[in-house]
């Protein structure tokens, strides 16, 4: 059901010559559909407080995904991408999980600087070389999910310079590859160059304080600064937007991802 706030965040964003997409938390998966599945309950008993098989835990969370791409999430980044078709546009998120990556949104405008689930690193980030995905591992670990391996025939994919462990490249790991994202990152600096002085519709999605050093505070000052951007901030509490930019900021109390999806 489309809105009074709805109806004029989409008008802005047909109207804008570019639009800046911030995603946050309330984008993020649900990581519950893990926790409440039964097997994964008796994989946490088997491995108890053996840390040595503690990196089994993301390779189940990219099975849980590769698995089930949940209807609500698909729905929105599936209007998501029709929202933004023929516009200059450019998205930052928070998201772990990669479902933006899912329904055919170009990459080439897309950071992810909290990282996931498509590449590897050292833990200790010794050669700043992101690795692919180690298939071996991931099987063996389907399989012992399935009861086909024995815990103790698991093997944890490591480091081939340094023999450290190998990582999914996402925050959180000993020593965090930004090498990941940067590229990315200076793509949408390079794109947020040509905004000065332009339409400019700015978009937050479920973005909370978690890191406001990466949207919420960038981009209020994109909107302070530049006469012809308008901010829309979504979210179910903190939706609230500044004085300094009250007269181009509008906030809409109400669930990111449910507002996506009525659109």
């Amino acid at each position: 059901m489309i809105n009074d706030g709805m109806q004029e965040m989409l008008k802005s964003v047909g109207e804008a010559e570019k639009v800046l997409i911030g995603i946050g938390e309330e984008f993020q998966y649900d990581w519950n559909a893990l926790v409440q599945d039964h097997r994964y309950h008796e994989i946490e008993a088997e491995i108890g407080e053996n840390n040595t098989y503690f990196w089994i835990t993301p390779f189940l969370q990219k099975m849980i995904l590769r698995q089930s791409l949940q209807d609500k999430w698909k729905t929105a980044y599936s209007k998501l991408k029709k929202l933004l078709e023929g516009k200059d546009f450019f998205i930052i998120s928070l998201c772990m999980d990669d479902y933006i990556y899912q329904v055919g949104i170009d990459e080439e405008r897309i950071v992810t600087p909290c990282g996931g689930f498509r590449k590897m690193q050292c833990d200790q980030n010794c050669s700043h070389v992101l690795a692919d995905i180690s298939e071996d591992s991931y099987d063996a670990v389907l399989r012992y999910y399935r009861k086909e391996l024995s815990l103790e025939m698991l093997r944890e994919p490591v480091c081939a310079n340094c023999g450290a462990a190998l990582r999914f490249n996402q925050l959180g790991v000993t020593k965090y590859a930004e090498e990941g994202y940067l590229g990315s990152w200076n793509k949408y600096t390079k794109w947020l160059q040509k905004t000065v002085n332009t339409k400019v519709c700015v978009v937050e999605l479920g973005v909370g304080m978690e890191y406001p050093t990466i949207i919420r505070f960038p981009f209020e000052k994109i909107v302070f600064y530049n006469q012809k951007a308008m901010l829309y901030r979504i979210h179910s509490q903190l939706y609230q937007v500044g004085e300094e930019i009250s007269g181009r900021g509008k906030g809409i109390q109400m669930n990111a991802l449910k507002f996506v999806c009525d659109i």
